[in-house]
């Protein structure tokens, strides 16, 4: 199958949804791609990544280190702003949550400020 490529940045898909990043941590995941642009993953779909502080040299470098390890000493670290590394284990308790009409992560402070928002203008229909 092959896949289109997005029609504007950030865009997911063929849907009309993007990611918008938002600043309000500099903490997030570095994920290392290789040359072509495509994350380097285990063939399992488990991309090679550090959690880290925007900027963190040192975080970087161990990053870096580990690609040469497992063989993909080209390419670079790229930065994704207030993500975090889960388990399978929590993936599928964000997923039950979710089901549940609940916040599926409440350390995700975007979606909780996004919550706050929404129901201060809307109000609880519960």
């Amino acid at each position: 199958m092959k896949q289109s490529k997005p029609k504007f940045p950030g865009q997911i898909g063929e849907t009309k949804m993007r990611v918008v990043e938002e600043n309000f941590s500099n903490f997030g995941t570095y994920v290392w791609h290789k040359p072509n642009g495509k994350a380097f993953t285990d063939g399992s779909g488990n991309a090679l990544s550090i959690e880290s502080v925007r900027g963190d040299g040192v975080r970087i470098k161990e990053l870096e280190d580990a690609a040469k390890y497992w063989g993909q000493p080209e390419g670079s670290a790229k930065f994704y702003s207030n993500m975090k590394k889960i388990s399978e284990e929590d993936h599928s308790e964000q997923l039950d949550r979710m089901k549940n009409g609940l916040l599926p992560n409440m350390n995700d402070i975007g979606a909780i400020i996004a919550a706050k928002q929404s129901l201060q203008q809307h109000g609880d229909e519960g």
